[in-house]
């Protein structure tokens, strides 16, 4: 039996004006439309996140960059200071062989201590190829460094080798006099400055920034640069006062004390 159903208490549904209303392309509930960017509010949007980028991404490569030259450095000086002390435990004189300005002294002295003890991949004797080639060195005031050969090194007969970790590393024999007066090593002979380049063919190339210089004597074995020198002194070597041809030769020294942190007024040094 059907039971007849009395529809008269409902109301048809206005759809046009109803809240159930689909939303279309443009409006939302209740048929308002959307608010909608501008192209122009999309370009004024972009350049803000682009200069905000061209603002922050420099800085935090340079950061990265420091990071990476402070742990690098560290390494390098462990490295160098584990072959001293390996040959010191052969028990070996390792000031025999070095003659000043003797380039063929430097090779013997080098294939006698270092080679039995120290992973690398190239060497080269007073010539190009293990060395950065993106130019001059420098100094922390932008001078261009004593003796420099651009790609072949620093110094006048030198040693260079290629560490499998990628740093470079000029070796040169100085007198006790120069040691003094440009290294801050108070000597009475011969002895050897290591050029330590710990980014190894990546700039900037400066003395004081990725550049740090490491000395070799009998009496003292392995010492940072400015090691003899007063605090005032070191300070000043590596710092925007100093100026000439050494400018940032203590800065190893400046950054092992402070914790093999590169100080951060010098990393600022353009």
């Amino acid at each position: 039996m059907k039971i007849p159903i009395d529809l008269s208490p409902y109301q048809p549904i206005d759809l046009k004006n109803s809240s159930l209303a689909p939303c279309g392309r443009g409006k939302g509930r209740g048929g308002k439309k959307k608010a909608a960017f501008t192209l122009a509010e999309v370009l004024i949007t972009l350049g803000i996140i682009g200069i905000v980028a061209a603002m922050t991404i420099p800085t935090l490569i340079s950061k990265n960059q420091k990071r990476v030259i402070e742990a690098k450095l560290k390494e390098d000086y462990s490295i160098i200071q584990q072959v001293i002390k390996s040959n010191e435990g052969d028990d070996v004189d390792m000031s025999m062989l070095l003659k000043d300005e003797d380039t063929n002294s430097q090779k013997q002295w080098f294939e006698t201590y270092f080679v039995p003890y120290m992973k690398y991949s190239h060497v080269c004797y007073n010539e190009a190829g293990c060395w950065q080639n993106r130019g001059k060195n420098r100094t922390l005031d932008n001078s261009i460094a004593y003796n420099d050969r651009q790609n072949i090194g620093i110094g006048l007969d030198v040693v260079t080798v290629k560490l499998n970790n990628g740093t470079n590393i000029c070796m040169d024999i100085w007198g006790a006099y120069s040691l003094w007066n440009r290294f801050g090593i108070n000597t009475s002979n011969p002895g050897l400055t290591f050029y330590i380049d710990s980014n190894g063919d990546s700039g900037p190339n400066v003395i004081g920034k990725d550049i740090y210089v490491l000395t070799y004597t009998s009496e003292n074995g392995i010492l940072p640069a400015g090691y003899h020198k007063t605090v005032e002194e070191i300070n000043n070597n590596c710092s925007e006062k100093a100026t000439g041809t050494t400018a940032g030769t203590f800065c190893l020294l400046r950054a092992k004390n402070n914790g093999w942190i590169i100080p951060d007024d010098v990393w600022k040094l353009k």
